[in-house]
């Protein structure tokens, strides 16, 4: 009476309809999750579980006809409950709209930084419940004395301790003044900046991922809408009816035209890629590209740990001296090493021509062996630059 509301002895038509409605929502909730493709059962209930907006859906349907059972019951209570629980109902599925805005490119990644953010929020406010407690009990205890246990009372420390960071109490009492500073200090200043500072990483390290974050969004979408029957709720019930009719025919009647339209109809719902042989082209040569630059990062990161690990690890650090050693010595191989290749190339030059000789007679002129000096030069040169580095170190 209060709320002008009259009590009513049966449903209203628009109840009905809402009640058919939710009916065929929660139809088409069973057959998406007993159409997963998984084999056993268990696997199908957690892998349609493991979807936010699935576990959304079941709890809304679930909280609509328990309030429609309550609402029946002839209390006072029990219809006041109802209410409660179809206002929380109504609440979550306009929560459960946000899920058209993945079809957005804009706002599409913003869905995911929320979902990140909340994950966030957890830990904070396991963090904050801890020190509002840790306030609000001895401060509620000294303020106002010794009072009998009901259960408005932890909602009266709450209100003491949670409001206490965006609203001033009049506070009285030195020991409350120090607990408040305490408090104040820990809960408005040091954990709220580290919300924020949370909120800014996150947002951070999805910020430059949108693009990818997007594609993925809009290819769930169209995978998920390409299962989902052509008619909308509550006219999807007639495509439930005509499944099952496709079903009962093809499997117990075994008729082969309600086979060939069944196997059709499950056809339907997947959907394969087709492409010709400049898109494959273009597919593996964006591929190899990106495997190279992923495989070039890659290695950057692991060249500069490994480095970052042998200047922890190096127990010895080398002289300059030590440094233009083995500078020298390294020069000394690469020498060693190409005066050897040069030696056997000239053998074997030698072998040819003496064969070629017999074959063309001796009126061909053998030419003299000789090295590369122009090598070797450059190799003195640098030989010269490296002890000069030695000399200008020692010096310095």
């Amino acid at each position: 009476l209060r709320y002008s509301l009259h009590p009513r002895s049966r449903p209203s038509t628009t109840e009905l309809i809402l009640t058919l409605w939710m009916f065929t929502l929660f139809c088409e909730e069973i057959r998406q999750m007993m159409s997963m493709e998984l084999k056993t059962v268990n696997g199908k209930i957690l892998g349609y579980f493991s979807i936010f907006w699935n576990k959304l859906d079941i709890l809304s349907v679930i909280l609509f006809f328990l309030a429609i059972f309550l609402r029946y019951i002839q209390s006072s209570d029990c219809f006041c409950g109802a209410r409660i629980i179809l206002a929380i109902d109504l609440s979550i599925w306009f929560i459960r709209t946000l899920d058209m805005f993945s079809a957005i490119k804009r706002l599409g990644p913003k869905l995911v930084m929320i979902g990140e953010m909340v994950h966030d929020l957890k830990f904070f406010m396991l963090m904050l419940t801890v020190f509002i407690f840790a306030f609000g009990v001895p401060a509620y205890s000294l303020i106002y004395g010794v009072e009998e246990f009901s259960w408005h009372l932890p909602r009266s420390i709450l209100n003491i301790a949670y409001w206490q960071i965006f609203e001033n109490y009049a506070i009285s009492g030195y020991i409350v003044f120090l607990l408040l500073i305490s408090y104040m200090t820990v809960g408005n200043v040091l954990l709220i900046n580290l919300l924020i500072a949370m909120f800014s990483n996150t947002f951070n390290r999805l910020q430059a991922d949108t693009d990818c974050i997007w594609k993925f969004q809009h290819y769930s979408l169209v995978c998920y809408h390409l299962t989902r029957p052509c008619l909308p709720p509550p006219f999807i019930f007639i495509s439930h009816i005509w499944r099952g009719t496709l079903y009962f025919f093809s499997h117990y009647v075994q008729s082969k035209w309600f086979k060939l339209r069944y196997i059709k109809y499950k056809n339907k719902e997947k959907f394969s890629i087709v492409i010709d042989i400049r898109l494959i082209r273009n597919i593996e040569a964006i591929e190899d590209a990106l495997g190279n630059e992923v495989y070039y990062f890659v290695s950057k990161i692991d060249r500069k740990q490994s480095d970052h690990q042998m200047d922890f690890d190096e127990e010895k650090i080398s002289s300059p001296q030590e440094i233009v050693l083995n500078k020298i010595k390294i020069l000394e191989y690469q020498v060693r090493t190409i005066q050897n290749h040069q030696d056997d190339m000239f053998e074997y030059l030698e072998c040819l021509m003496n064969g070629i000789r017999k074959i063309g007679g001796d009126d061909i002129e053998m030419p003299k062996r000789s090295r590369r000096d122009s090598e070797l030069f450059c190799m003195l040169i640098e030989l010269c630059l490296i002890i000069i580095e030695f000399y200008s170190i020692e010096e310095f």
